[in-house]
């Protein structure tokens, strides 16, 4: 007995050996392309301890991580006149045993989000996340150009800070223009001082992220990605399947903003649709437009009452009480900005009703949220201003201001606002390189794709999803009614149609078929319990 119990013990120490051996032999090894772009492994700049579920308590005996995860940078090709980039890539392993052929590459939205590879969220969200969609193919995170942990990062200092005593003030809404062109402005000029931020500055875009992506394929030896992007990230997405068709196995595109739309152009149209489409989405449903009468003429009544006497309500920002002033604009933007999530797109009705009727819990509950929006540290003000107003511009500004005059016919005062943030054009500071005409050409593949969009989506409405899907013939549309901006953090069981999409040999079910439609994300519950009744 003593015997086998020895050999069992001999057997699983040199499985465990032999593993450990073969793992590491499948790591990816130091490569250079022609162009010059490298990609170079490191040391994880993290500790990664998630264990899969059932195996934490047995962790400690093994010696060595159950789940493979490797780390390096990919240095960006030679630009004439370039730095190079350093961009921090994170693999998270799929199997043991064997590199996936298809990986899933994620891609941030933005342009300016980070992917969030500190220790904290690698841990917290990212590896119980993987394990929990479960899509059996290796997951490549990655920070683009000027974002996260990449180098050179291109952040300015004091912006956050310098924007919240603006937020703080009564303020009308031309000199809160020139308030903001200012900081925008010194942003500019802080990244100025420094020859090789600059340099970095003007070495952005969504053409050279797209020949990022392709250089890191060629590096890590991928057959063909499998691109997921949400929001800008469908946008880059969309460029390298048109760049390099043949380095894309299939897509999921969450929220997409196609090449054909202009950022800077749709603004006005986009702000007052999101707001009203919340709103008609309620009217439309009986049980939210018989709690929640008359909102439009309730919107305009609050937007009054704040212009002729603003509100103040205490928040928080780092952990510390700041005053933010209630302005109609402001008041606007929080409610636009509802339409990121649908923990905050549901409390709209609620939020306009309560605060009629003189309640501020509502209100106090969405102020926050969209402060935090607002005042994401983490994301880069320089690398969206400098994509967008590169690849985004008035085409006649006459016209513009015209559709502004009429369509803010009932928002005198954001009216007010729009124009004069067009009299204080922050892209006379961002942007010197303009895009061609041939990038905004509609994207056109017969790529597996699979396209996610939600109704209550202001900032990438339906219509974009539904012309990108037009176009793309081997394209699975799915459309929730419950569900804003970046659907699959919304609706929980869309995990499943991608695991599904990504696996056609697998017979995986459909997901999303719960008979509970409110689970499922086909009806929207017009009340929050984090805030509250209104009466």
């Amino acid at each position: 007995m003593k015997t086998l119990s020895a050999l069992a013990i001999t057997l699983i120490l040199l499985l465990l050996i032999v593993t450990v051996s073969y793992s590491y032999s499948l790591k990816n090894t130091q490569s250079e392309l022609a162009n010059g772009a490298r990609y170079e492994p490191a040391e994880c700049w993290f500790e990664h301890s998630y264990f899969p579920q059932g195996f934490q308590p047995q962790a400690w005996l093994f010696g060595f991580k159950i789940k493979r995860i490797e780390c390096g940078y990919l240095i960006t090709r030679q630009e004439q006149g370039s730095l190079l980039f350093h961009l921090p890539i994170v693999i998270v392993r799929d199997s043991l045993w064997r590199n996936s052929k298809h990986p899933i590459l994620n891609i941030s939205g933005g342009p300016g989000a980070p992917s969030w590879l500190d220790q904290k969220t690698i841990n917290n969200f990212w590896l119980p996340t993987i394990e929990q969609n479960n899509w059996q193919h290796d997951i490549v995170l990655y920070d683009s150009r000027g974002t996260g942990k990449s180098q050179p990062a291109l952040l300015c200092e004091n912006f956050f800070q310098d924007s919240l005593k603006i937020l703080s003030r009564n303020l009308a809404p031309e000199k809160e223009a020139k308030l903001g062109y200012s900081i925008q402005q010194r942003c500019y000029q802080q990244l100025a001082k420094d020859k090789s931020k600059l340099n970095a500055l003007h070495h952005l875009g969504t053409i050279r992220n797209a020949n990022d992506i392709a250089d890191l394929a060629h590096l890590l030896k991928v057959d063909a990605w499998h691109l997921y992007g949400t929001s800008y990230g469908t946008r880059l997405a969309l460029e390298v399947v048109r760049t390099y068709p043949d380095q894309v196995a299939s897509m999921i595109l969450d929220s997409i903003y196609p090449q054909e739309i202009d950022g800077e152009e749709t603004m006005p149209d986009l702000y007052i649709n999101a707001v009203e489409g919340m709103i008609k989405a309620c009217e439309e449903e009986p049980t939210c437009a018989l709690q929640y009468s008359e909102l439009h003429k309730k919107l305009y009544t609050i937007l009054r009452r704040l212009r002729d006497k603003p509100i103040t309500l205490t928040l928080e920002y780092n952990k510390q009480p700041i005053q933010f002033v209630m302005t109609p604009s402001r008041f606007f933007s929080l409610l636009y900005n509802a339409g990121y999530d649908i923990n905050s797109a549901v409390v709209v009705p609620n939020v306009i009703q309560s605060f009629y009727s003189g309640r501020h819990n509502a209100l106090q509950y969405l102020a926050q949220d969209s402060l935090d929006i607002m005042l994401d540290e983490t994301f880069s003000i320089p690398v969206f201003m400098e994509i967008e107003c590169n690849e985004n511009e008035i085409k006649n500004k006459q016209a513009y201001i015209a559709n502004i005059n009429k369509k803010y016919l009932y928002y005198p005062t954001l009216k007010r606002e729009q124009l004069a943030a067009i009299k204080e054009d922050f892209c006379t500071i961002w942007g010197k390189e303009e895009s061609s005409a041939s990038f905004h050409q509609p994207v056109v593949s017969d790529k597996p794709t699979l396209i996610l969009s939600g109704q209550l989506d202001g900032i990438t409405p339906v219509q974009w999803s539904k012309a990108v899907a037009a176009r793309f013939p081997n394209s699975e549309y799915h459309e929730f009614q419950a569900s804003a901006h970046a659907v699959i953090y919304n609706v929980s069981c869309v995990k499943d149609i991608v695991r599904r999409f990504l696996n056609p040999d697998k017979n995986y079910p459909e997901g999303c078929q719960s008979d509970n439609p409110y689970a499922n994300g086909q009806r929207t519950v017009w009340q929050s319990p984090d805030v509250g009744d209104v009466f």
